[in-house]
C-alpha cells in the first residue's frame, strides 16, 4: 500500500508560530519520523515534501491522486488557545475514511491522555487537501503550539517519535499491516531492499553529487562522516573556505 505523508506549510509559509517554534519545522519532524515508522510495516511512503520547502496544497493534493495513494495524511500542528490532540476528515468522507481515521486517532490520543492532555475528539471539516484527494484522506492536529505545555511535549523529539509510532500503528491496524514489525536486514548494497521509499529521491541525488556513497542506509551517522559528506557539498557548490 502507498501513503502520502504531508507535512503541512513550509517555505515562505510557516504554519501557526509561537516562542521559538514554528508549525512547519514541527510537522516535517513528525511526518519524517511517520515515513520511517510507516516503513516498518512494509508501506511504501511518499512526502509532500522533505525539506522547508513551500508546496501549494494544490501540487500536494496532486501528487497524492497522480500516485493513487491509498491514503492522505496530513500532519498539521494546532493554534488558538486550545490543548490536546484532534483529527479531522471531510464532512462527506465514506465509512471506510471514518474507520480509518478511528484507528489512527486512538492511537495518538492516547500518547496524548497518557501525558495528560484531552482527546479533542474526531471532527470534520471542508478543508481543501479533505476535499480534493481521491482517497481516504485524514488530517491530524497534533497539540497547540502556543500553549506552553504543549509546546513542550511537541518540541521533544522523544515524544515526537512515539507521536509518529503510535500515527504508523494506527494506520497499519486499519489496513492490516503486520502488527509488531521490525526493521529490514540491511544488504549492505547502494539501495538495496532496506531503503526506504521516502529516502531515495535524496538518495539518488547524493550519490549523483558524489556526496555520500549510498551504502548503509539505516546506519547512524558519525559527526566525522558528516563533516565529509558537508565538506563535499561545500566543494561542489564553490563555498569550500
Amino acid at each position: 500500500m502507498l501513503v502520502v505523508v504531508d507535512p503541512g506549510h513550509g517555505g515562505a509559509d510557516p504554519g501557526a508560530v509561537s516562542a521559538a517554534l514554528r508549525e512547519k519545522d514541527l510537522t516535517l519532524a513528525v511526518a519524517l519520523a511517520v515515513a520511517r515508522e510507516l516503513s516498518l510495516f512494509r508501506a511504501a511512503v511518499r512526502l509532500t515534501r522533505q525539506t522547508d520547502a513551500a508546496v501549494s496544497l494544490a501540487d500536494r493534493v496532486e501528487m497524492a491522486n497522480a500516485a493513487g495513494a491509498d491514503l492522505f495524511l496530513s500532519v498539521h500542528i494546532n493554534a488558538g488557545g486550545g490543548t490536546g490532540f484532534e483529527s479531522y476528515v471531510h464532512p462527506s468522507a465514506d465509512e471506510r475514511t471514518r474507520q480509518i481515521r478511528s484507528a489512527v486517532h486512538r492511537k495518538v490520543a492516547a500518547v496524548f491522555t497518557e501525558a495528560g492532555f484531552p482527546d479533542r475528539g474526531e471532527k470534520q471539516a471542508d478543508l481543501y487537501v479533505l476535499r480534493r484527494t481521491r482517497m481516504p484522506a485524514v488530517l491530524l492536529e497534533y497539540g497547540f503550539i502556543d500553549h506552553p505545555r504543549d509546546a513542550a511535549f511537541l518540541a521533544d523529539a522523544e515524544v515526537q517519535g512515539r507521536l509518529a509510532r503510535a500515527t504508523a500503528e494506527g494506520v497499519a491496524e486499519a489496513f492490516g499491516l503486520p502488527a509488531d514489525p521490525s526493521p529490514p536486514a540491511s544488504s549492505g548494497s547502494v539501495g538495496g531492499p532496506d531503503l526506504s521509499e521516502w529516502a531515495k529521491e535524496a538518495r539518488d541525488w547524493a550519490v549523483r553529487s558524489g556526496i555520500s556513497d549510498g551504502e548503509r542506509p539505516k546506519d547512524p551517522a558519525t559527526r566525522e562522516e558528516v563533516w565529509v559528506m558537508l565538506h563535499r557539498l561545500a566543494q561542489k557548490s564553490g563555498a569550500s573556505g
